[in-house]
């Protein structure tokens, strides 16, 4: 028989059961959760893009495109998320991850999605077609005690703090003003980076911050100036631990008042895991002491004429030949002209192809995570220095980063 990739409906139900199955057996969960499992995947069917790869009646692999945005540099794109990818056992090595991944690069290309972004479990898999690191999920543990010390030595440099005041977010009734407040905060922060989701649209609820344990927001002056989310993590039977989810502050007594406040579940919780917005930044303002890790995350460009337009650029104007190779996005292969100009970019056919380069190339330079010396020395693009220097500079900023997984 012939392997088939299909877009799955609510009249599937027993490819959405053998799915659900699947993925719990790739991904783990609760081997009892079986209906809840389905109930879910079948919502996701309903909400979001599912394709499944089938022989016949056989379900031999899935995934699933996720309708996001995402921020560059002041400018929001259209971002195809890719979760859970699994194929069964019995079917690997017969090219089914690459028929699903073909399938979902044509269906973002025909949606309008420019780019598209994962966390992967085996980066070459997703290499193979075009996707490259290209940003960080950051976070540090650190004891809870040395959350409550943030700040205890004083401000640097002379003259008083003004005072910051604290207020929770209500769970049971939030407020829509502290709402619409923790939104804003999080896009201010979000909107000048390469990389955070938008939080917006149908895969977001407004009131999601009402589930945590605990949300608290800073003002100074009586206007807005942070908040931090935490929810305890743990069972009586295992250790406690405070996962921080969003840590936003641009100044350093907000920051540290936040993370005192976090911290005052010392007397109960001894460890805190706190995600690391900006992660450049907030690592160097954050207590010391922790162990950080950096999660990759993954980017392909679906439709690079598109994405170059609609991002954001910094001041500096400069172009640069291209000659790009891209067999799983033909439409994307050829010589291009980029140019930048006033915050804005644009590609167009032509030139003379200085520097040659392929998806993944593009797409670990398009956040500004690597420079033009990691490029050539990672043989993801090679050609005249000067134009591959022009190349990065063109996309260089601070590190892409993300808060959200999927």
């Amino acid at each position: 028989m012939t392997i088939e990739v299909v877009r799955l409906t609510l009249e599937d139900e027993r490819f959405i059961q053998h799915g659900a199955h699947l993925l719990r057996t790739a991904f783990g969960g609760d081997p009892s959760g079986g209906e809840e499992r389905g109930v879910r995947y079948r919502r996701a069917v309903e909400r979001d893009v599912v394709f499944a790869a089938v022989e016949g009646r056989e379900l031999l692999g899935v995934t699933t495109i996720r309708r996001y945005r995402q921020w560059f540099a002041g400018r929001d794109l259209a971002m195809g998320g890719i979760s859970s990818v699994a194929v069964a056992a019995h079917a690997r090595r017969r090219g089914v991850a690459r028929k699903l991944l073909s399938r979902a690069t044509e269906q973002m290309h025909d949606d309008g999605q420019p780019v598209s972004t994962l966390y992967p479990s085996i980066p070459p898999a997703y290499r193979a077609f075009g996707w490259e690191v290209a940003g960080v999920f950051a976070r540090i543990d650190l004891p809870v005690a040395v959350l409550a010390s943030a700040g205890a030595a004083g401000p640097a440099g002379a003259g008083p703090r003004e005072t910051v005041t604290l207020r929770a977010l209500d769970r049971e009734e939030p407020a829509e003003a502290d709402l619409t407040a923790i939104h804003a905060l999080y896009t201010a922060a979000a909107s000048p980076a390469v990389g955070p989701l938008t939080r917006t649209g149908p895969l977001f609820d407004p009131a999601e911050p009402a589930a945590l344990d605990g949300v608290v927001i800073a003002s100074v002056g009586g206007v807005d100036a942070g908040y931090v989310s935490w929810s305890r993590q743990g069972h009586s039977e295992e250790p406690a631990r405070l996962d921080v989810f969003d840590l936003i502050a641009d100044r350093p007594d907000v920051r540290d008042a936040l993370l005192t406040a976090a911290g005052s579940w010392r007397t109960s919780i001894r460890s805190a895991r706190v995600r690391l917005a900006d992660p450049a930044v907030a690592g160097l303002g954050l207590p010391r002491g922790g162990r950080a890790e950096y999660e990759p995350w993954m980017l392909r460009l679906i439709d690079m004429e598109s994405a170059v337009a609609e991002r954001g650029f910094g001041p500096l104007g400069a172009s640069v030949d291209l000659e790009v190779t891209d067999p799983q996005a033909p439409w994307n292969s050829g010589a291009w002209q980029l140019s930048v100009t006033d915050g804005r970019g644009k590609l167009t056919r032509g030139g003379t192809g200085a520097v040659r380069i392929g998806s993944r190339g593009l797409a670990a330079v398009f956040t500004g995570y690597v420079g033009a010396a990691a490029l050539r020395s990672a043989g993801l693009a090679e050609g005249d220095e000067d134009a591959l220097a022009r190349l990065a500079a063109m996309f260089a900023g601070p590190t892409p980063w993300m808060l959200d997984e999927f």
